[in-house]
C-alpha cells in the first residue's frame, strides 16, 4: 500500500545540515512515510550523507546529473 504521508527534502550543497534534516523526519512517531531525497547535483558531500540512508525501506532517492539551478524545479519533480 502506498504511505499516507510523502516528504520530499530537496538538497542543493546543505550536507552539513543534511543529515539533521532527515533524521528529524525518520525519528518521527507517526510512521507512515516515504521519504523523497531530491539532490540538484551537489558539488559538497550531500551524496555521501544521502547514501547512508539507502538501505531504509522508507527513503527513496533521486540525484541529478547537473544542476537545475532552480528550487521550484526539484518540487515539481
Amino acid at each position: 500500500p502506498m504511505p499516507a504521508v510523502s516528504v520530499i527534502i530537496p538538497n542543493y550543497n546543505h550536507a552539513r545540515y543534511l543529515d539533521q534534516r532527515i533524521r528529524s523526519v525518520l525519528d518521527q512517531r507517526f510512521q507512515d512515510f516515504e521519504v523523497l531525497l531530491l539532490d540538484d547535483a551537489s558539488p559538497d558531500d550531500s551524496r555521501q550523507v544521502i547514501e547512508a540512508y539507502r538501505g531504509d525501506p522508507r527513503v527513496r532517492i533521486h540525484y541529478n546529473e547537473a544542476n537545475s539551478g532552480s528550487a521550484f524545479k526539484q518540487w515539481n519533480k
